[in-house]
C-alpha cells in the first residue's frame, strides 16, 4: 500500500497555478491524479487523454470548447481528449480541484 499526504508532496508551479502529482502515470499504468490550486487562470490547453475534473474548493469558471460553466465544490466535468479547456478563479479564495487522467496521459 502507498499512502501519500498532500503536505508531503512538493508542488510544481506553472504560471498562476500549482499542481501536486498524487499519482503519476508510469509504464503499464494509465491513471494520473493531480491536485490543482488556481490563483488566476490555467491557460487554454488540450490533453491527449480524457480528463475528469472534480472541484473541491473555491469558485470559478471552466471553459471547455465553446462552452463556459460556473464551477463550485462538488461539481465534476469530463473533458474529451483534444478539447481546448481552461479554468479561471473567481473571488479571492484559490480554486482547487482534482484532475484525473485515464488512458495514455502525456506526463
Amino acid at each position: 500500500m502507498i499512502v501519500k499526504r498532500l503536505s508531503d508532496i512538493v508542488p510544481e508551479k506553472v504560471g498562476d497555478f500549482k499542481r501536486w502529482y498524487l499519482s503519476k502515470a508510469e509504464p503499464g499504468h494509465s491513471l494520473s491524479v493531480r491536485h490543482i490550486e488556481v490563483n488566476g487562470i490555467v491557460p487554454p490547453h488540450t490533453d491527449y487523454a480524457e480528463e475528469t475534473v472534480f472541484y473541491i474548493e473555491g469558485k470559478g469558471l471552466a471553459r471547455v470548447g465553446e462552452k463556459e460553466v460556473a464551477v463550485r465544490p462538488g461539481m465534476m466535468l469530463v473533458i474529451p481528449p483534444g478539447t481546448v479547456h481552461s479554468s479561471i478563479r473567481e473571488g479571492t479564495e484559490p480554486l482547487r480541484y482534482l484532475a484525473f487522467f485515464i488512458g495514455n496521459p502525456d506526463l
